[in-house]
C-alpha cells in the first residue's frame, strides 16, 4: 500500500466486556452475548483488515451497555436506560461519580487514543467497522451492507459504487442514518476533513471464523479498489 494512504480502522463496538464487578448490568448472559452489548463480529473483522493494510486499529474494550463510543458526550443515550426493549436497570439514576468515571475511563480514553493515532500517523482515510441484526422489530433486512455517510459523502460514495459493482445488495445510510452529530466519524473525520466512512455488515454474515474472513477478503478488495478514486481528494 502506497505511504500516500494512511488508513485508521475504528470498531467502536467491538467489545461486550463488562467488569465483573457491574454484574453484566443485572443481564442475562444471552443478552451480553447479542447485539444489544455489541456489534458481533466485528472485533475479528477490524483486526483482519487492519493487518492485511498493515493499518492502525482502535477498537472499544468495553460494552456499550455501559457506555457508548458512537455518541456525543452530551447525547442522552450515551449510556442507554433502554436498549432494543431492553431495560438496563443499573443505568437508571446513575450517580454522577459514575457517570464521570465511564466516561473519563472509557470514553475520553478511547477518543483521545483515536486523535493520537490520528495526529501522529497524519490519518487520511477512516473506516469505521459496525455491524447490524439481519431483522428489527420481526422485519427482515435483504442487504448485507450498509454504508453510513454525513454531510461529507466523498468516501462513503465510493465505497457504495465498489461495493454494488460486486452485486452486493447495499444500504446507503441504511439500516441506520449516519448524520449522527459528534458521533466517531463526526468527531474525527468530519471535523478533521478526513475521508471517512462507517461500513455496517449484517451480523449473520460474521457468525463464524470463516465467513468473517471472507467479508475480510470482500471488505479489503473494495477498499484497496477504493485508493485509485482517492487522488482528487488525497
Amino acid at each position: 500500500m502506497s505511504q500516500k494512504y494512511s488508513i485508521l480502522f475504528i470498531a467502536d463496538h467491538a467489545s461486550n466486556f463488562i467488569p465483573e464487578h457491574y454484574n453484566n448490568l443485572d443481564l442475562s448472559s444471552d443478552l451480553i452475548n447479542s447485539h444489544i452489548a455489541y456489534d458481533l463480529g466485528v472485533k475479528e473483522l477490524s483486526i483482519g483488515l487492519s493487518k492485511k493494510f498493515n493499518a492502525s486499529l482502535i477498537y472499544g474494550e468495553y460494552s456499550r451497555l455501559l457506555i457508548d463510543l458512537n455518541r456525543g458526550i452530551n447525547d442522552p443515550t450515551l449510556i442507554s436506560t433502554i436498549s432494543h426493549g431492553t431495560i438496563i436497570n443499573m443505568n437508571y439514576k446513575l450517580l454522577k461519580n459514575e457517570k464521570k468515571f465511564r466516561i473519563n475511563k472509557i470514553y475520553k480514553k478511547y477518543h483521545n487514543s483515536i486523535t493520537d493515532i490520528i495526529e501522529n500517523k497524519e490519518i487520511n482515510i477512516l473506516v469505521s467497522l459496525h455491524s447490524f441484526n439481519p431483522s428489527y422489530k420481526h422485519l427482515k433486512r435483504d442487504i448485507a451492507f450498509g454504508v453510513l455517510s454525513n454531510r461529507d459523502r466523498r468516501y462513503s460514495n465510493i465505497i457504495i459504487e465498489l461495493l454494488k459493482k460486486g452485486s452486493y445488495t447495499v444500504g446507503d445510510n441504511e439500516p441506520y442514518k449516519g448524520n449522527l452529530i459528534n458521533d466517531t466519524m463526526y468527531k474525527h473525520g468530519f471535523k478533521n476533513n478526513i475521508l471517512h466512512t462507517c461500513i455496517e455488515t449484517r451480523n449473520d454474515l460474521l457468525f463464524n471464523s470463516k465467513n468473517i474472513k471472507r467479508i475480510t477478503k470482500i471488505l479489503y478488495e473494495v477498499i484497496e479498489s477504493s485508493k485509485k478514486q482517492l487522488n482528487k481528494y488525497i
